[in-house]
């Protein structure tokens, strides 16, 4: 929670930060155990986002924060529920996009590429986990990794990198 503070530009950017890591920290240790997302909590964190960066937007009259955090999680949520829908049980599970929705949404506050950052490292050290179990005889070619933890891990080091990033 600490990474969110220190990131947030403003009070409600910050409860944003805020309600994201309570919904997160649950659906690391749901998709970890069953490889489900439930909706219980990856749609409340994307409305409370939506909803807490909408009021920062009127409040200071910034909506270009805004509209960059809509169109990231736009289209990501749009690839994501893509790849689902065209690759079934084989790729990314819908319960993915939805939760790619509130981390795309909460890092595009910050631009494309803070969003896409997230998203990218949370693919590499998927894959990079993957090969390791697969080297260590522990996971089998086709095995489900539950990737809810992996993007959450990537959108908290993509918060830590902009709040150690010099303002200006």
């Amino acid at each position: 929670m600490t990474i969110v503070a220190l990131a947030a530009p403003a009070i409600p950017v910050l409860l944003a930060g805020l309600w994201w890591v309570g919904c997160a920290v649950p659906l690391v240790f749901i998709d970890a155990h069953v490889h489900r997302l439930p909706n219980v909590l990856t749609l409340p964190a994307a409305a409370g986002v939506f909803v807490l960066l909408t009021v920062d937007a009127a409040v200071t009259d910034g909506w270009g924060p805004l509209l960059s955090a809509a169109i990231c999680a736009a289209v990501a949520t749009t690839v994501f529920v893509g790849m689902g829908l065209v690759l079934g049980g084989r790729g990314m599970g819908l319960g993915d996009a939805k939760l790619i929705l509130s981390v795309t949404a909460l890092l595009g506050w910050w631009g494309w590429g803070t969003a896409f950052g997230a998203v990218f490292l949370g693919f590499l050290v998927a894959g990079l986990v993957g090969v390791v179990l697969l080297a260590t005889g522990r996971a089998r070619r086709g095995a489900h990794i539950p990737m809810g933890p992996f993007f959450i891990a990537g959108a908290l080091v993509m918060l830590a990198l902009v709040a150690s990033a010099p303002s200006g």
